[in-house]
């Protein structure tokens, strides 16, 4: 005999479905980098990053809300994908094993890797940044992360090799300040040095300025 009681429906996500979502967030990401970085923050808009991705403006809505939330997952995702690229091939899983200089140089050489990709957008950030206090406060907020993962990094890698006097702290504000997109932007793109020679130059002031004299 029947209770009358009908069974609760259980949530079921489908993983094609999920893999699809990813994929389809992954090229409005992409899409959106793309634009972005050719016709800056106020020059692109939702309807042309839908066309640019071949889905229609309610997706883009749907999956990244405004236009806002596009630039942060633009920035985000480049950042990320770096990350995932450094887990891969291991380059910072083995540096302990390393000499000092050698580790700084893995270190610098993966602080690299995430300016090529995040350059375009950080120059879209600070262009938009007068006009829009989000670009501003998003700015900040890309600041402090990064100077709180640069400095675990040297924390972690080098605290025992830094220069007598040094703190760890203190590296880390250094190493932000030279690692900075904002000087990557105007040696790379402004003076034309190529991102083999900003990381040899980079390489070796950092060395100067924060390792113990061998």
């Amino acid at each position: 005999m029947s209770s009358g009681v009908k069974p609760s429906r259980r949530a079921y996500t489908s993983p094609l479905r999920a893999d699809q979502a990813l994929q389809t967030r992954r090229r409005i990401l992409e899409s959106a980098y793309r634009l972005f970085a050719a016709n800056g923050y106020a020059g692109t808009t939702i309807a042309a990053v839908a066309r640019e991705a071949g889905v229609a403006p309610e997706t883009v809505y749907l999956s990244l809300g405004n236009k806002r939330g596009l630039l942060e997952g633009v920035i985000e995702e480049a950042i990320a994908s770096a990350l995932e690229d450094d887990r891969s091939d291991g380059a910072l899983a083995s540096v302990g094993e390393l000499p000092p200089i050698e580790r700084l140089e893995r270190i610098v050489a993966f602080s690299c890797t995430i300016l090529e990709r995040t350059r375009p957008i950080h120059a879209v950030i600070r262009g938009a940044a007068d006009k829009e206090a989000f670009a501003a406060e998003l700015g900040h907020r890309l600041v402090q992360e990064r100077l709180t993962a640069q400095t675990e990094r040297i924390g972690r890698f080098l605290a025992d090799d830094l220069r007598p006097g040094l703190s760890v702290a203190e590296a880390g504000q250094r190493y932000c300040a030279l690692v900075s997109p904002e000087l990557y932007h105007l040696l790379t793109v402004e003076l034309g040095w190529t991102a083999k020679r900003h990381r040899a130059w980079l390489t070796q002031l950092l060395t100067a300025e924060l390792l113990r004299p061998a």
